[in-house]
């Protein structure tokens, strides 16, 4: 058999096994900002037809959106919709109650 310890301490590098940033397209969109134009596109742009909407929302998601997102802290299109207009949804997320979930 091989012994392929030798070649392992000269070419290994470790690599974390969790991603603790979010997978970004051109340095600057994250993945998911990228889905939700392709979605505006697919909507506006062959299902509606309407260039105005389309152009607007991609504007929206990938012009005002990572600028948004930069500036504040993580979740902030999640937690402000919740926190400004007392948005209250029970299930899996936000379970209602004084419910023990974990721990």
């Amino acid at each position: 058999m091989h012994n392929y310890d030798s070649m392992k301490q000269k070419h290994v590098r470790k690599v974390c096994q969790t991603i603790d940033s979010p997978i970004t397209i051109f340095d600057y969109f994250e993945l998911g900002e990228m889905m939700v134009a392709l979605l505006a596109m697919m909507i506006f742009g062959i299902v509606i037809y309407s260039w105005k909407l389309m152009f607007l929302s991609l504007f929206v998601t990938l012009g005002i959106g990572p600028v948004i997102r930069r500036r504040n802290k993580a979740g902030i299109f999640l937690h402000l919709p919740y926190r400004h207009l007392r948005m209250s949804l029970p299930g899996l997320v936000n379970p209602g109650g004084h419910k023990r979930f974990s721990d």
